[in-house]
C-alpha cells in the first residue's frame, strides 16, 4: 500500500514539472514570435558601429542606445566585432524615433551652449628673437695700445736676453726683474710694452698723455724671488732690455658694432707708429673716451672741414657748406679720455688732427 502511494506521488511530481516547462517554453516562443515580427538578425561586418548601423537602417544614428538595449550580450556598445549577431528593428517604432529625435535636439543644444560658454584660447604673442648686433673680427686686438695721462711703471722690466742680444723676438728667452708687488708665477703671461714721450694734441697743442705701445707677450718659465726667466710667446714689434711688463688679459677679437646715441665730434690724435699719413687697417687714437660715453664698437666718420660753395639762382646768391667724408673708424678699446680705433675705410689718406664724428642710429 505504501509503495503504491509513493509511486503515485512521483508520477504527480513529474506531470507538474512537465506542464510548467511546457508553459514557460510556450510563453517564450510566443514572445520570440512576437519579437520576430518586429526584429531580425543583423550580422556585424568589419568597420560596423552601432552608430553607423542605425544611420544606415533608419537614417538616424541617435537611436543606437535603443538597439543596444535589444542586445544585452553586447557589454560595450563601442566595441562590436565582425560576426556578432544583433537584433535590429525592421522599422523604428514611432515612440523610439521621437525619443531619439529629442535626444538629438538636446545634444545639439548642449553642444551649442558649450561652444558659447567656452572662452576662446588665449592669444599667444609671437616670440620675437632679439636682433644680434653685427660683428667685426679684428685679429690684432692684442697689439692695440693705449694712452695714459701719466707714465705707467709696470710690474717689472726685461733685464736682457739669454744670449745678450739687443733685439729680442719670439721664442727668445729673457731675464726679468719684478717690482715689489709684481708676484711672478710660473705659467703666468705678461704684455711687454714701452711708453712714449709726452704727446700733445695736433690741433689744440694741449698735453694729451703718453702712448703705451704693446710689443709682445711672454710667459714665465722660472721664478727666483723677484727675478724670473721667461719665453717670448709673441712679438709684434722689436723688444729690447728695459721694456716694461703689465698683466696679460686676452681680449675678444669679435667687436660688436654699436651705433652712437648722442652726437659727438673730435679729432684723431695720432696713429700707431706715429706716421704722418694714415690709411686703412692702421690703428689710430682719438680724443674721445669713456667720459664722452664712447664704447668699443662705436663707429666714427672721418671728414674734412666743410668747404663753402656758391650757388646762384637768378639774382640771389646762396652759400652752401658741403661735408667731405674721407674715411671711417671702428673703436677697439676705450680709456677715460681717449680711445683706440682701426681705420676700416679710407677714401684717401688722411693725417693726425682730422675731424671725426660719431655715427648715430638712424
Amino acid at each position: 500500500m505504501k509503495r503504491t502511494i509513493f509511486a503515485w506521488l512521483i508520477v504527480g511530481t513529474l506531470l507538474f514539472a512537465f506542464t510548467k516547462t511546457s508553459s514557460v517554453e510556450a510563453q517564450e516562443a510566443s514572445l520570440s514570435g512576437e519579437a520576430d515580427r518586429e526584429t531580425y538578425t543583423h550580422v556585424v561586418v568589419k568597420g560596423d558601429t552601432l552608430w553607423d548601423i542605425c544611420d544606415s537602417l533608419y537614417g538616424n544614428p541617435w537611436v543606437w542606445p535603443k538597439v543596444w538595449q535589444l542586445n544585452p550580450h553586447i557589454t560595450n556598445p563601442h566595441w562590436i566585432f565582425p560576426g556578432t549577431q544583433l537584433r535590429v528593428y525592421y522599422e523604428l517604432p514611432k515612440s523610439m524615433a521621437a525619443a531619439s529625435a529629442l535626444d538629438e535636439a538636446i545634444a545639439e543644444a548642449e553642444e551649442v551652449a558649450s561652444a558659447a560658454t567656452t572662452p576662446p584660447p588665449p592669444v599667444v604673442p609671437p616670440t620675437i628673437q632679439p636682433t644680434k648686433a653685427p660683428k667685426m673680427v679684428f685679429g690684432e686686438i692684442d697689439q692695440v695700445g693705449f694712452i695714459t695721462p701719466f707714465v705707467p711703471k709696470g710690474l717689472g722690466v726685461i733685464l736682457g736676453e739669454q744670449r745678450q742680444r739687443e733685439l729680442i723676438g719670439a721664442a727668445d728667452h729673457v731675464y726679468l726683474e719684478f717690482h715689489k708687488n709684481g708676484d711672478p708665477e710660473v705659467g703666468k703671461r705678461y704684455f711687454i710694452f714701452k711708453t712714449s714721450n709726452l704727446i700733445r694734441h695736433p690741433v689744440t697743442e694741449r698735453a694729451v698723455g703718453y702712448l703705451n705701445t704693446i710689443l709682445g707677450v711672454l710667459e714665465i718659465t722660472e721664478v727666483s724671488n723677484q727675478f724670473a726667466k721667461a719665453t717670448v710667446r709673441s712679438s709684434f714689434k722689436s723688444i729690447a732690455p728695459g721694456n716694461k711688463l703689465m698683466a696679460y688679459k686676452k681680449r675678444s677679437e669679435e667687436i660688436a658694432l654699436l651705433d652712437g646715441t648722442e652726437p659727438r665730434e673730435g679729432n684723431i690724435i695720432l696713429s700707431r707708429g706715429r706716421t704722418f699719413l694714415i690709411g686703412e687697417r692702421q690703428i689710430v687714437y682719438i680724443d674721445l673716451g669713456e667720459k664722452d660715453d664712447i664704447k668699443a664698437g662705436n663707429r666714427f666718420q672721418v671728414f674734412r672741414t666743410p668747404k663753402a660753395e656758391g650757388l646762384f639762382a637768378g639774382d640771389e646768391a646762396k652759400l652752401v657748406l658741403s661735408v667731405e667724408p674721407i674715411g671711417e673708424l671702428l673703436v677697439l678699446a676705450v680709456e677715460p679720455e681717449t680711445a683706440a680705433a682701426v681705420v676700416t675705410f679710407s677714401l684717401n689718406e688722411f693725417m693726425p688732427g682730422e675731424r671725426i664724428r660719431l655715427v648715430l642710429a638712424n
